[in-house]
């Protein structure tokens, strides 16, 4: 046993110079692989640059450059800070360097997802009119964060034409992606507006909508606050489904018409309470003074949300702060202490009133 010590000890010695000079090699090759890179970017960037500025396009541009994604990412940068001629110019650039087929022959199926993600996202930026089919085809990969990207993608090129079959493939996947792709829609902007309505009005007689994309889509129209999205929007504050009513609520608040206060000030009185809390909070939107003592009876309601958004709304509204500092005398110590707190917040607290809840409402 003693004569093996010896040996053990070496070869524990032994593995430890191999473990540091394994870390030693590999710390070098990273550092050249950077020093690499940043030569190749620099290249690229100084390459595109001197083609911009005196407007000549190579006869031949090296092939390996529409596969790196350096010469991307600085094409990118290039097109997100240039427009005009010389954003034309730029749009020259990347049809000349080919880099658009080489994006989508790295984001087809067989290669591994990382790289798919990574080819997508250059995609999407450099992708022109040309490319809406590809993207649209793209809706229904397997792969859940290619058609988040696809959709942004047509968000960006504006294809309306396209709402549609996002807002449909929002109702077949799972609760999370509805999210992640109704992010696309605002995108589009205003002419997204009618057909996202008439993909609603289609979907509230269809027995296979689910509510949430239908409540993605009422929010959407929110986000573009276009005035023709108010009848629709109305319509949906009265449907029977919670959810529904909710998402009207806070789009309506966006929209800004007499209509949409009217048809809030209505559902303040709603018997769900989160459609109350979010058409009291809804009408801090409209900057309204006219509605502050109306929501300055929901500091009494029944429900802790409904109070706070009430009080919330109140800090926000001309003449609210008044109602808050009548409410701080109110019988009723849930609503003098919404009322409180909402003042302490504001640092508006009457000298001599303590900003503490009350004993009863502890």
């Amino acid at each position: 046993m003693d004569g093996l010590l010896p040996v053990i000890t070496l070869l524990m010695a032994t593995a430890t110079l191999i473990a540091a000079l394994t870390l030693v090699a590999v710390k070098l090759a990273h550092r050249i692989i950077l020093v690499g890179r940043g030569v190749r970017s620099a290249i690229y960037i100084a390459a595109l640059g001197e083609m911009i500025a005196t407007k000549l396009l190579p006869s031949h541009m090296p092939r390996q450059w529409a596969r790196d994604r350096l010469f991307h990412q600085a094409i990118i940068d290039y097109r997100r800070l240039l427009s005009g001629e010389d954003g034309e110019f730029v749009d020259e650039l990347i049809k000349r360097s080919k880099v658009l087929p080489s994006l989508r022959r790295c984001i087809q199926p067989p290669w591994l997802n990382a790289i798919r993600l990574r080819a997508i996202g250059s995609y999407v930026e450099l992708a022109s009119q040309q490319e809406i089919p590809h993207l649209r085809s793209l809706l229904t990969d397997r792969n859940e964060f290619v058609r988040f990207h696809a959709a942004h993608g047509l968000g960006r090129l504006g294809d309306v034409a396209s709402v549609p079959l996002i807002l449909d493939l929002c109702v077949r996947v799972r609760a999370w992606e509805v999210a992640k792709l109704a992010d696309s829609l605002p995108l589009f902007g205003r002419e997204a507006v009618y057909p996202i309505c008439r993909w609603i009005d289609l979907a509230w007689q269809s027995p296979n909508s689910t509510e949430q994309a239908v409540a993605e889509a009422a929010r959407t129209l929110g986000l573009i606050g276009d005035l023709d999205a108010e009848m629709t929007l109305l319509e949906l504050l009265e449907s029977d489904r919670r959810e529904w009513r909710i998402a009207a609520a806070s789009a309506l608040g966006r929209i800004g018409s007499d209509s949409s206060r009217f048809a809030l000030l209505r559902a303040l009185r709603n018997e769900s309470w989160e459609v109350r809390a979010r058409s009291v909070r809804a009408l801090a939107y409209l900057a309204d003074g006219s509605v502050a003592p109306i929501v300055s009876g929901l500091l009494s309601d029944s429900q802790w949300w409904v109070r706070q958004n009430a009080a919330e709304t109140l800090g926000e509204l001309p003449g609210g702060v008044v109602e808050l500092t009548k409410a701080l005398e109110s019988e009723d110590h849930f609503a003098a202490d919404a009322a409180r707190n909402q003042l302490a917040e504001l640092r508006l607290l009457p000298a001599g009133v303590s900003p503490r809840l009350s004993v009863e409402t502890q």
